[in-house]
């Protein structure tokens, strides 16, 4: 992946960690999808004798599309804030944000994790929940270096060690 990845000092006390992903990436991970939705529609395109079949399929391919860049994360970024928590947002194509808090005093660990999977095998940044329930992952989708997360690790632990 040819992802851009950034540390940022917001504040004192504030570091984010972003990685955003760049249009290569965007259209690689959607391909099939992308292939699901506009396949059928040059089929209708060029079997159709008349505007009356578009009437259907045009609006739902547009709907499906818009539907599909809303899910897809183009940005993700891990916030950290000293004393307080960390955060995680994810940003859309279509630019929706979603974003999760968690207090620093629920959690328990920070860990880069393997991932191994048929094909690949990738390092990933989780933090574990003091309930031992629950994980919260940094960068879910876009599969920064180990190189990055080691530094968002090593920011991450420090800022949690301070603590106790």
């Amino acid at each position: 992946m040819t992802t851009k990845k950034e540390r940022m000092e917001i504040g004192e006390g504030i570091v984010s960690y972003e990685a955003r992903k760049g249009p290569g990436d965007v259209a690689r991970e959607n391909a099939w999808c992308l292939f699901l939705i506009l396949a059928p529609a040059a089929a209708l395109f060029s079997a159709s004798e008349s505007f009356r079949d578009w009437k259907f399929w045009i609006p739902s391919a547009f709907a499906a599309l818009l539907a599909l860049l809303n899910a897809t994360a183009v940005c993700e970024r891990l916030v950290l804030f000293r004393g307080l928590g960390v955060q995680f947002e994810t940003a859309s194509c279509l630019g929706a944000r979603q974003r999760t808090f968690v207090e620093e005093n629920k959690i328990e660990a920070v860990l880069i994790n393997e991932a191994v999977t048929s094909t690949d095998a990738y390092y990933y940044l989780c933090f574990v929940m003091k309930s031992g329930d629950d994980m919260a992952l940094a960068f879910p989708t876009s599969r920064p270096g180990v190189d990055f997360l080691a530094a968002a690790y090593n920011e991450a632990k420090a800022l949690l060690e301070k603590k106790r």
